[in-house]
C-alpha cells in the first residue's frame, strides 16, 4: 500500500504536469518565453547600441586627438622652419658683415697710403716753405751792407770798403761745385719705359749700357670720390618689424659729405680767408658743378671744429700757462656788420690759441691765457697787458702781424658767431 504522501505528491506533480502540457499545447508559454525573449533581445540590443555610440565617440575623440597632434607637430615644424630660416638670414648678414669688414680694412689701409703721399706731400712743402721763410727774412734784414742795395739809400751810411781778392772765375756755378736739383717724388704711378727708335734696336752696333735716364712729370688731380652704400630691408611676417644691415658711422641722411670736404671748406674759409661763398664755389668750380653746399652747412662747420677740438685746446692752453714767453696781441674784425676784437695768444713751439671779445680791455682779455699767465708777455704796448704776467717786453711776432694783416686785408671777410665757440 503506497504512502499516502508519496500518492499525494505524485497527484501534485500530475497536475502540475498536465497544466504545463496544456500550456504547452495552447501556445501560452511559447508566447511567454517568446516575450521574455524579446525582452531580453531588446535589452542586449539597448546595451549594444550604448556600446555602439561610445565606441564611436572613442573613435571620435581618436580622430580628434590625432588632428590635435597632427596640428601641434606641423606648427612645431613651421617654427622649426622659420627658425632655422632666421638663422640661415642671420649667417647671411654676419657674411656680409665680414665682408663689408674686410673691405672697410681694404679702404683704411688704401687711406693710410693716400695720408703717407700726403704727410710726404707736406713735408716737401713745409720744406719748401721754410725755405721761402728764410729767403724772405734774408731780403727783409737786406742793407747797403749785405746786398747790392747802394749805400745812398741809407740815412748815415758808412763807407763799405771792398776787401774781396779778384780771382778771375766767371760769376756763377764753380766746376765741381753741386747744382741744387729738384727734389723727385715718390711714383704714385707704374714706371713708364720709353722704347728706343727701331733703328737702334736692329743697329747690332749698339749695345744697351747700365746708365738709366730718369726724367719726372708731376702734376695733381681731384676726383669726386663717391660711396653709395646699400641696405636690404627684411621683414617679419609674425611680428611686423622690419630690420636692415647698420650703416657706417656718419652714414646718417641720404647724403653726407666726409672730413676731407668738411675740413676744406673749413680751412678754405678760415685759414685761408676766403668768404664763404668763394669757397663754396670754388668748390663746385673743382667737382664740375656736382658739390654745391649749402651756407647753412660752410657755416656751421666753425661750431663742429669748436667742439671737436675742445680737448686739444685744453691741452694747448695748459702747456701755453708753463711756457716762459708768449706773444699776445689784439687786432680788430667785424661781427655781422659790428665791430668786434680777436685776442691772439701764441708760444714759440707753435701753439696760437684765438679769441673773439666784443669789446678790448679787461674784459677782453678775460678768458684768454693772459688772464692766468706769469711768464714774460711780449706785446706791442697796450697799457692794459701790463697788468698780467711777471715780465714785459715789446716785440711783435711774425705769426700776430700776420693775422692782424689777414683780418684787415680781407674786407669780404664777415666773423660770425660762431668764431665766440672756438673759444
Amino acid at each position: 500500500m503506497p504512502d499516502t504522501y508519496d500518492y499525494i505528491t505524485l497527484m501534485c506533480r500530475l497536475k502540475a504536469a498536465q497544466a504545463r502540457n496544456k500550456e504547452l499545447e495552447s501556445g501560452e508559454k511559447y508566447i511567454q518565453l517568446k516575450e521574455l525573449h524579446q525582452k531580453d533581445c531588446r535589452t542586449y540590443e539597448h546595451k549594444i547600441r550604448t556600446l555602439e555610440t561610445a565606441v564611436t565617440d572613442a573613435h571620435k575623440e581618436t580622430i580628434r586627438v590625432r588632428n590635435y597632434w597632427f596640428q601641434v607637430l606641423e606648427d612645431m615644424l613651421l617654427e622649426f622652419e622659420a627658425m632655422q630660416k632666421k638663422a640661415d638670414q642671420k649667417l647671411r648678414e654676419m657674411e656680409k658683415r665680414a665682408l663689408f669688414a674686410e673691405k672697410q680694412r681694404e679702404d683704411a689701409l688704401d687711406k693710410v697710403k693716400e695720408l703717407q703721399v700726403k704727410f710726404y706731400e707736406t713735408a716737401s712743402k713745409l720744406e719748401e716753405e721754410l725755405g721761402k721763410n728764410l729767403k724772405l727774412r734774408a731780403q727783409i734784414n737786406r742793407d747797403y751792407e749785405n746786398s747790392s742795395i747802394p749805400s745812398s739809400k741809407t740815412i748815415k751810411h758808412k763807407k763799405i770798403t771792398n776787401s774781396r781778392e779778384k780771382t778771375g772765375r766767371k760769376p756763377g756755378g764753380q766746376p765741381g761745385h753741386k747744382g741744387h736739383r729738384r727734389k723727385k717724388q715718390e711714383p704714385t704711378q707704374p714706371v713708364i719705359l720709353l722704347p728706343p727708335r727701331e733703328e737702334v734696336l736692329e743697329d747690332r752696333f749698339f749695345k744697351k749700357t747700365a746708365k738709366t735716364i730718369v726724367k719726372q712729370l708731376v702734376s695733381i688731380r681731384m676726383v669726386l670720390d663717391v660711396k653709395e652704400y646699400h641696405a636690404d630691408v627684411y621683414y617679419n611676417s609674425q611680428t611686423g618689424e622690419r630690420v636692415h644691415a647698420a650703416f657706417p658711422d656718419g652714414v646718417i641722411d641720404d647724403v653726407n659729405y666726409d672730413g676731407n670736404i668738411r675740413a676744406f671748406l673749413f680751412l678754405l674759409n678760415n685759414d685761408c680767408c676766403t668768404s664763404i661763398d668763394k669757397s663754396r664755389k670754388f668748390l663746385s668750380d673743382l667737382t664740375g658743378g656736382k658739390l654745391n653746399i649749402s651756407k647753412g652747412m660752410v657755416s656751421k662747420l666753425g661750431k663742429e671744429f669748436a667742439l671737436k677740438t675742445e680737448p686739444e685746446r685744453r691741452s694747448a692752453y695748459a702747456d701755453m700757462l708753463l711756457s716762459p714767453v708768449m706773444h699776445t696781441d689784439c687786432t680788430t674784425a667785424r661781427e655781422n656788420g659790428r665791430s668786434c676784437q680777436v685776442y691772439v695768444c701764441a708760444t714759440p713751439d707753435g701753439k696760437a690759441l684765438y679769441f673773439a671779445r666784443e669789446k678790448k680791455g679787461h674784459n677782453g682779455v678775460k678768458g684768454t691765457v693772459t688772464e692766468d699767465y706769469q711768464g714774460i708777455l711780449i706785446h706791442d704796448h697796450d697799457k692794459t697787458f701790463y697788468h698780467y704776467g711777471s715780465d714785459h717786453q715789446e716785440c711783435l711776432a711774425h705769426v700776430l702781424r700776420y693775422l692782424k694783416d689777414s683780418i684787415e686785408n680781407e674786407p669780404e671777410r664777415t666773423w660770425n658767431r660762431e668764431m665766440r665757440s672756438l673759444v
